[in-house]
């Protein structure tokens, strides 16, 4: 699960004391090196020096050598990590950080308007911490199949449990802490914001609960309401990265559709998650880590 590894170094006094620093990357052999000297750290007290990180599948090497005046306290708060004041000097050190526009605790957000979701909150945190994305500023929506053979997962209460499982993600990207939700069948619908003041119940209670909802026939029709996001958040702007949440059982027909819309939204910040739910059939959506013709990788998929 691992895709970042950061290589730190930190010192009581500055590093500039250092004579000399080398650094070797071994696989068999040597593949990459990197030499500093003291006139490199001035008085700083710690450096990023190097990350390896995985891209494409691919492990690649970068040298950041990037200082830090506050020691590796800063660097922690680099990465949205706090660090305990026990005394002056850590007083001092906080000082001497660069400033970083920390986001209100997650945590105590859902505490504060949907204790029901703490715990749930608290695991995102942590999956938002692996990922250093604390500070991410996103849209977040999803999108719920609501086709007949969906029907069970309603009556269960485990479409319910994907709402309150999405909206911590929401509320920690989203600066109106609150995601966008279509429901589609044959036909999309717009089912509105959900936030931490209506989540309770919304599947059961929206526009007159799931059972009631506009979507025509309930029979498959993924790109529609595809087309449908792409077309509502191009007319909102695309100021920020998009976040998509696709929840489907299966019974994916309209590949060349699906293809197409997904061709096409690649140019967008938007991103599509698709997430399969007890089901089978999910036909491109197996296949979208090799779909051809796209700008970038826009998507993928999970059971």
């Amino acid at each position: 699960n691992i895709d970042s590894l950061f290589f730190v170094l930190s010192a009581d006094t500055p590093l500039n004391q250092i004579q000399s620093l080398e650094i070797g990357i071994w696989q068999q052999s040597q593949k990459a090196q990197a030499e500093y000297q003291a006139a490199d750290f001035a008085q700083q007290q710690a450096s990023m020096l190097m990350q390896l990180y995985r891209k494409s599948g691919v492990w690649r090497v970068s040298n950041v050598a990037q200082g830090f005046n506050g020691g590796l306290a800063a660097i922690v708060q680099h990465f949205g990590g706090d660090v305990e004041e026990e005394s002056s000097t850590a007083a001092a050190v906080t000082a001497t950080a660069t400033p970083v526009q920390a986001k209100a605790s997650l945590e105590k957000v859902m505490l504060d308007k949907a204790p029901k979701l703490v715990n749930l909150a608290k695991k995102a945190t942590i999956s938002l911490e692996k990922r250093q994305l604390q500070q991410l500023t996103a849209k977040v929506a999803l999108v719920l199949d609501a086709s007949g053979s969906m029907n069970r997962q309603y009556k269960k209460g485990r479409v319910q449990e994907v709402v309150n499982r999405i909206l911590p993600l929401a509320v920690s990207f989203d600066d109106d802490q609150a995601l966008d939700c279509w429901a589609f069948a044959r036909d999309p619908q717009y089912l509105g914001e959900i936030g931490l003041s209506n989540y309770d119940g919304f599947i059961n209670n929206a526009h007159g609960g799931w059972r009631k909802w506009a979507l025509g026939p309930r029979i498959n029709n993924e790109a529609e309401v595809m087309k449908a996001v792409t077309e509502f958040y191009q007319k909102d702007g695309l100021d920020v990265p998009i976040y998509v949440l696709f929840i489907s059982d299966g019974g994916v027909n309209d590949n060349r559709g699906i293809t197409r819309v997904m061709t096409d939204a690649a140019k967008l910040p938007i991103f599509w998650q698709f997430v399969g739910l007890g089901g089978r059939g999910y036909g491109i959506l197996k296949k979208l880590d090799d779909m051809a013709g796209r700008m970038i990788d826009n998507c993928d998929f999970f059971e």
